[in-house]
């Protein structure tokens, strides 16, 4: 009988904690979801947000009534270390929200499975909760796990919102308007004629064609005419065609910018009053949500920020 009472103690000592928490895992989901509805750079984000709301709001209620069956005062806030990191997802927006909230909830999701794991062993009404619950963390830890996923490549994120694109990559050489407009020096006059056909390639000028110069330091407007960014390079890949420019967003008289990558037909020229002007589809807080980058000058090479 003594030894029936030891285990029967223990097993509410269990419920209680185990029971606590739930409640403030619950909690913790519930604020992180409502924020990476607010904050969050794709629709992945927000919808996985919203999920997180929907379902943790639901198990909080069973796990709440529980609580109150079981004597135990369920707690009215996250645990403080939920509550740290929320106030540092808090800070940040875009795709810099995806990456860390994904990674969090990775983390913290791996972490609630183990704990209410092992709460499910057994046939009391706690352990039912417990297994019954199982299936959503797992389903949102695949969730996190995708998105996480998808994040590690910088990609995902909603239009109109920029992304690194592959001519980003080292292989892309970057080259500034006074080297692409130069033109092929003439050949010496001792020189022999060059052959029909290679005379032919190398006179022949597309009817469209536009001069890099119209592009390199010309500002870029979103679709209300606000200046969103300056085109600060442009960037060719192996074959010499055009495939990203570099922007310079925010900053003041240079000082403090952030270098971002665009692919090259994200850019639309439009004409206004006799002049030319370059158009995106975005946002300055889409530009600036963007992965950073910084002109390596010993390579050559535009390179990813690092931190």
């Amino acid at each position: 009988m003594i030894l029936a009472g030891s285990i029967t103690t223990a097993s509410a000592k269990t419920d209680t904690t185990f029971l606590t928490d739930a409640i403030q895992i619950n909690l913790a989901e519930i604020s992180v979801g409502d924020l990476a509805q607010q904050k969050g750079g794709s629709d992945d984000v927000k919808s996985f947000g919203k999920m997180l709301v929907d379902d943790h709001t639901a198990s909080n209620a069973k796990a709440t009534s529980l609580a109150q069956a079981n004597g135990v005062t369920p707690p009215t806030e996250p645990s403080a270390a939920d509550k740290k990191k929320h106030d540092e997802l808090e800070k940040l927006s875009g795709a810099e929200f995806d990456r860390e909230f994904a990674k969090a909830m990775v983390k913290g999701h791996e972490e609630a499975i183990a704990k209410f794991e092992a709460a499910s062993k057994g046939n009391d009404d706690v352990a039912k909760f417990a297994q019954e619950t199982l299936p959503t963390l797992q389903k949102h830890l695949k969730t996190a796990q995708s998105i996480a996923s998808s994040k590690s490549t910088e990609s995902g994120a909603t239009p109109p919102a920029p992304l690194a694109p592959e001519a980003a990559k080292p292989e892309a050489t970057p080259v500034t308007p006074r080297e692409a407009a130069k033109p092929e020096a003439a050949p010496p006059e001792t020189a022999k004629p060059m052959a029909p056909k290679g005379a032919e390639k190398m006179t022949a000028m597309p009817g469209d064609s536009v001069s890099v110069t119209e592009y390199y330091k010309q500002n870029v407007y979103d679709a209300s005419d606000n200046t969103i960014g300056e085109v600060s390079d442009v960037l060719l890949d192996k074959d010499g065609h055009v495939r990203a420019v570099i922007l310079s967003v925010g900053g003041f008289l240079g000082l403090g910018a952030k270098y971002v990558s665009v692919p090259f037909n994200a850019l639309h020229m439009t004409e206004k009053n006799d002049k030319r002007y370059l158009v995106m589809d975005t946002t300055k807080d889409a530009l600036t949500s963007a992965p950073g980058y910084q002109y390596d000058k010993t390579t050559g090479q535009w390179v990813s920020e690092t931190k």
